[in-house]
This record gives C-alpha cells, structure tokens and sequence, in this order.
C-alpha cells in the first residue's frame, strides 16, 4: 500500500506539471502570433518539448502502478509517445530556426508588442512555481533532488526570450530600428535548445530500449544489500526497468524451504522495504520467492531454532 501510495503522489506531482506546462504553451504561443514575436513562439515551442518530456515520464510512472509485471510482448506507450513526440519537436525546432534565421537575415520591420514581454515575464514565474511543486512531491515520495528531473531549462529558454523580446521593444521606444534583430536572435537560439530536447527524448528511448538491467556496481549494491536481509539464504537476479525517473525492481530470491509460505512472504517484504528505503530512485519492488534446496545442510541466515536431520 505504501508503494502505491508513493507512486500515486508521483503521479500526481508529474501530471499538474503536464498541464501547467501545457497551458504555458497555449498562452505563449497564442501571444506570440498575435504578437509576431519570434522569441515567444520559440518560447512556447520549447515549453512543449518540456512538456512532452514529462508526460512521457507520466506514462511511464502510471504503467508501472498498473503492470507492475509487465509481459516482454507488451506495448511499450511511453517508448512510443516518446518517439513520435520527438520526431514533432525536431520538426517545430527546425521550423523556427529557419524562419527565425529568415527574420534575422531579411531585417525585422518592427518589434513586437509589449504583452509578449509580459507573458514571458509570468511564465519563467509559473514556471518556477511548477518545478517547486514537483520537487515537493518527489520529497514526499522520499525521491532525491537529483533525480527528480526538474529540469530549468525552459526558465533560462524564456530568459533568452526575455532578452531578446524585451530588447527588441526598448528599440521601439527609442527609435532604435537595429534591436528588433534581437526577437528573431533569441529565437533562434531557442530554437536550438528545442531540437535537442527531441534529440535528448529520442536518444533517451534508444538508450532504454537497449538496457534491460541496471549497471554492474548497481547490480552488485543491491545483491550485497538484498544478500544481508534476515532469511534471505541466495539471490538469483536483480533487474531494473526505468519508468520515466524512477526504477522498477525484479529480485528473485531464495529461502530456506522449512520455513512456512507466511514466513517467506514476510522475508519478501523486508527485502521490499529495505530497497525502496535505502534506495530512495527504486519506486517498488516485486518479489519472487523460492525455496534454496542445493542439499543438505541448508544454509540459512535466519535465526530459527534448530531442528535436526536425518544425518545428525
């Protein structure tokens, strides 16, 4: 239940930051070609590649509440919401660098309108205010800093909009024609950062699909963790699957076969608990229990009361 419940706060936290993320880019790219600020509509495409990359995240922490087994001929949705996300953000990416370099080379005529420097404004602070939501609900799940994926770089995306479009309207006040070159710049260089989000995203889902288990020195952690557990006697596997920032484990273990069904059911969840609690990333945890029969005498790390055999 305690899993459950973490995953759902999980859940919970990543989905108010797809829609707030969704609705930064409904707002800037609305203002922005009402504007005609290149800058915003960059902006805005970068909040969505933002926001692909944390629904994706959603996917992936929902499927493994729900298939927390999940066959190997099962979709894979987030691997495949992931691709064809990807794909549309190195398009919209490709599309404002070029219209933006267009825009740089051909000479604006005029600067956008001030509402476009006042939506980027209040959207780096909405921005922020969803990044510390999420952080909150990663803390309450017990998920580090670090891994909690509250990437800023569409706060400093909107910086170099800021910049660029504010930049550009100052030279409308002053009669200054030469910075309105500054709205299209930023854009293009925002523009950068969103085709490397979409690589980022396709890169992540090649890298993901091609790793079915945890790294080595990660392996040998968790055996030599899962290895001290009370009645745990072997460990036969310990695989990994990321869901989104968070990780799934399968550990096969094997205890003593005297030992009744509730017993082993009960070294079963000391193992869950223990990884989930020393190893703040690991979301859940399923368990395989086996009896460890190599012959006599049985090994055994659980203190029980010793019962003879045949051959004493």
């Amino acid at each position: 239940m305690a899993a459950v419940q973490r995953s759902l706060s999980a859940e919970k936290g990543t989905l108010v930051s797809v829609w707030g993320l969704l609705g930064l880019f409904i707002v800037k790219g609305s203002v922005g070609w009402l504007t005609g600020s290149k800058a915003l509509l960059a902006d805005a495409c970068h909040s969505a590649a933002d926001c692909a990359g944390t629904f994706t995240t959603y996917l992936g922490l929902r499927k493994a509440r729900l298939e927390p087994n999940p066959t190997v001929s099962s979709p894979n949705p987030e691997s495949i919401a992931a691709i064809v996300l990807s794909a549309m953000l190195l398009v919209a990416g490709l599309e404002m660098g070029v219209s933006s370099i267009r825009a740089v080379a051909s000479g604006p005529e005029e600067a956008p309108g001030v509402g476009a420097v006042v939506v980027i404004a209040v959207g780096i602070g909405a921005r922020e205010a969803i990044v510390r939501y999420k952080r909150r609900c990663d803390s309450r799940c017990g998920i580090r800093g670090d891994r909690a994926g509250d990437n800023r770089s569409d706060i400093f995306a909107s910086l170099t909009a800021l910049v660029g479009t504010g930049g550009a309207v100052l030279g409308s006040w002053y009669n200054m024609p030469f910075l309105y070159v500054l709205d299209p710049a930023a854009g293009l260089v925002i523009s950068v950062f969103v085709i490397r989000m979409g690589y980022r995203l396709t890169a992540g889902v090649v890298r993901a699909s091609a790793r079915c288990s945890i790294d080595d020195s990660g392996t040998q952690t968790m055996l030599e963790a899962v290895q001290r557990v009370d009645g745990v006697v072997a460990v036969d596997e310990v695989k990994a699957r990321e869901r989104g920032h968070y990780i799934v484990l399968d550990v096969a273990i094997r205890v003593n076969p005297r030992i009744s069904v509730f017993e082993g059911q009960d070294v079963a969840n000391r193992v869950r608990r223990m990884l989930t609690k020393r190893f703040l990333h690991v979301m859940d945890v399923n368990v395989k229990v086996q009896p460890y029969d190599p012959g006599y005498p049985y090994k055994s790390n659980h203190q029980e009361e010793q019962m003879p055999s045949v051959l004493q």
